[in-house]
């Protein structure tokens, strides 16, 4: 039983980091401090992606001691198990591409809203209306990053739910079956424990980082409302 948490968590964080500036410009106190807040929770997640992944390494290491080839009925299982882990990472990667093309496309129009502004120096009415298509630009990225994140964490939990059904299976087919290792079943549980514990803390640090982006999103607009 191999985790790939690691790749998954690695690619997870270099993809919110990647989205999180909003590029040179005068914010206000409020917008500054949403900023700072995003920054934070992001480097929280990596964090407890990190420290999390290496009990789930510990634990995987545990399991394989056990020799899990003993317990004859749990083959198909783990293999099943295994099948889901794949989908889900696929799920999720095709969730990280989808928001690449779109914060892409966004970066590349606030780039041409940059280079329309060095052009129309010396043109007050036009520089007005670039710059306002600039802070519109910035805001579609943050609310084009909301709306990846807001996709990931329904898949995340989607396959989760599955992922944890596959596990319990494989609990109780290792409790049930005469040849399995004594203690392979114990192990198994903790795995399966710490797995549960890592997902609701890493699902605990996006909802709070994707409220923190909306926050980000709406004091954003409120300040060129206001």
């Amino acid at each position: 039983m191999q985790s790939n948490g690691c790749l998954i968590e690695g690619l997870e964080s270099r993809t919110l980091m990647s989205g999180s500036a909003l590029g040179s410009q005068v914010f206000n106190d409020t917008v500054k401090a949403d900023r700072l807040q995003v920054r934070v929770d992001l480097l929280k997640f990596r964090a407890d992606a990190l420290g999390s992944f290496a009990v789930l390494l510990a634990d995987t290491a545990a399991v394989k001691r056990d020799d899990l080839s003993t317990a004859t009925t749990v083959t198909p299982l783990v293999d099943h198990l295994k099948a889901d882990i794949k989908q889900m990472r696929l799920t999720l990667k095709a969730d990280r591409l989808n928001e690449g093309i779109a914060v892409l496309t966004d970066r590349v129009a606030i780039l041409m809203d940059l280079k329309q502004i060095l052009l129309d120096r010396g043109d007050a009415t036009a520089l007005a209306a670039d710059h306002q298509k600039l802070f519109n630009d910035r805001v579609k990225l943050q609310a084009d990053l909301v709306a990846g994140l807001t996709q990931r964490l329904t898949d995340r939990q989607t396959a989760f739910d599955t992922i944890s059904a596959d596990a319990q299976a494989i609990v109780s087919a290792v409790q049930s079956d005469p040849n399995a290792d004594p203690k392979l079943s114990g192990d198994l549980q903790k795995l399966m424990t710490d797995t549960t514990n890592r997902f609701a803390t890493l699902n605990a640090d996006l909802q709070q980082l994707l409220a923190d982006r909306q926050k980000l999103v709406d004091d954003l607009t409120a300040s060129q409302n206001g």
